[in-house]
């Protein structure tokens, strides 16, 4: 009698604590923007830099008085990606050719360029909650309808999504640049990607250099298995066609005196008027704050697409005076159909539920945003404010490269599960763990996705194979995993435009 009365409270507070386990998780607010389907695709995306790094004074010591603009800054222009996200999802839900009755939402959350967050906000996909818990789903109704995830926007951030989701077969699609990484399915499962000829754009650039008779010139990649496949690349065209290296410079996303001589690096860049610059925005961050720290110009910046150079954390009136020569190489990409007039449209008080909009909004218009009474208070900003009224320099009208990538990573999916839902179930229709459509439909080209409604004159194809992947809980957490074979999209050779 003695034990049981003692076992008792335990019993009760156990049975107690599995009651409410997740009750105190909605006191805190989600950090994800979440909109309700029958199925859900996750987003994780890259929206702020943060760098814990000191930085290196004009005298070569470490300076830890940060200039709190280089401590932490919006990529207004990222905020992009999120929007071709929901535009491609509305299109859908509006399209009666596509996935029958059933529609599509979203989930998604800013994990910066921090490689714990893109693993918390994957877990947060699969438990339903922020902060995540582990192995448990606290909102089985948002996370059964998870089908797929679009993240990251690096290789790093891919690789601790891919660790994540691959435990529970929840299929990737990445939506940074072409990393040969990614494809080893060595310790997880690869996420898909979009493969680009760089072949094609290094010629590019080379007919550049040859125009102008630049052929003095200094390059700068990132310090990894991406760079040393960029030098590899480049170098081997330019040598063949007489260009000469000033220097080969490989840097880190996070340098230190130890490990970059920065200050014998700027007096190269001094030196060499014509600078090549292969990698990405968060990559090639450092070269940028040490550019302006050493208040270097006058040099021509060759890149691609992959760098944003009109996307810098700080004071954008910095661009011209630092980088006014930028030449940016890229794919050639007719704008998706309807996304402008979309980018017009968008307002806060249009997406009321969009977390991201408000800073957004209060950083392009110059308006302070305030928290009264659990809503975020915008009246401070103009009330019929456009995007398409903003300059060049803060925002951006065209398709982004990585826009139009996680434009079309929507479509990947929601093909995929059209053909899914286009299957008839035989001989189980018990089973609702499998997806049912109410008529039959198949694609004259079987395994192929076709995108009417993307940029150019004619539709093109993503190859695609999709297997069914049952698991023992598949009611508890459904799920349809996909083989997407990646596309290459289509191009009409490499294009370039002068930032000025």
């Amino acid at each position: 009698m003695k034990l049981l009365t003692a076992f008792s409270p335990l019993v009760v507070l156990i049975l107690f604590q599995e009651q409410i386990s997740c009750y105190y998780l909605t006191k805190y607010a989600s950090s994800g923007y979440y909109q309700d389907a029958d199925f859900v695709i996750g987003g994780l995306f890259s929206l702020r830099v943060t760098d814990g790094d000191t930085f290196i004074s004009r005298s070569g010591v470490e300076d830890t008085s940060h200039i709190a603009e280089y401590v932490f800054a919006d990529l207004i222009k990222y905020y992009q990606h999120i929007l071709a996200m929901v535009f491609a999802i509305e299109k859908i839900n509006k399209d009666p050719n596509i996935l029958f009755n059933k529609s599509l939402g979203f989930f998604l959350f800013n994990v910066n360029f921090i490689e714990m967050k893109a693993a918390e906000g994957s877990m947060a996909l699969l438990s339903g909650e922020s902060p995540p818990i582990p192995n448990y789903s606290c909102r089985p109704e948002k996370t059964d309808k998870l089908v797929a995830v679009i993240g990251g926007i690096s290789t790093s951030i891919s690789i601790q999504i891919s660790r994540v989701l691959s435990l529970y077969n929840v299929p990737q699609i990445s939506y940074a640049p072409f990393d040969q990484i990614l494809g080893t399915r060595v310790q997880l499962q690869s996420p898909y990607q979009f493969s680009m000829h760089t072949a094609a754009l290094y010629q590019g650039i080379v007919q550049l250099l040859l125009y102008f008779t630049w052929i003095w010139v200094g390059l700068v990649v990132p310090d990894d298995m991406r760079g040393e496949l960029y030098l590899r690349d480049i170098t081997k065209e330019m040598i063949s066609h007489g260009i000469c290296f000033a220097f080969a410079e490989k840097v880190t996303e996070y340098s230190s005196m130890d490990t970059v001589n920065w200050k014998h690096f700027m007096e190269r860049l001094t030196l060499t008027p014509v600078i090549i610059t292969v990698g990405d925005t968060h990559s090639l961050l450092r070269i940028v704050y040490f550019v302006i720290f050493y208040n270097l110009s006058g040099n021509v910046w060759i890149t691609t697409s992959d760098w944003y150079i009109t996307t810098l954390p700080f004071e954008q009136n910095l661009i011209y005076t630092h980088f006014g020569g930028g030449l940016s190489f890229s794919f050639h990409m007719d704008e998706i159909l309807g996304f402008k007039d979309f980018l017009r449209s968008v307002q806060p008080r249009k997406y009321p539920h969009d977390i991201f909009i408000r800073h957004v909004w209060s950083s392009l218009f110059g308006c302070p945003h305030y928290y009264q009474h659990r809503l975020w208070d915008l009246s401070q900003c103009e009330p019929n404010g456009s995007l398409s009224t903003r300059p060049l320099h803060a925002w951006d009208m065209n398709t982004s490269p990585y826009s139009y990538k996680v434009y079309a990573a929507v479509y990947a999916i929601a093909q995929a599960l059209h053909e899914e839902l286009s299957l008839r179930v035989e001989g189980d229709s018990s089973n609702k763990c499998l997806l049912q459509a109410p008529l039959p439909w198949k694609d004259p080209e079987i395994g192929f996705f076709w995108f009417p409604h993307l940029p150019g004159s004619s539709p093109f194809a993503i190859p695609l194979h999709i297997q069914i992947m049952p698991r023992e809980s598949c009611c508890h957490r459904s799920a349809v995993t996909c083989e997407i074979t990646a596309p290459s999209i289509p191009t009409k050779g490499p294009t370039w435009e002068k930032h000025q």
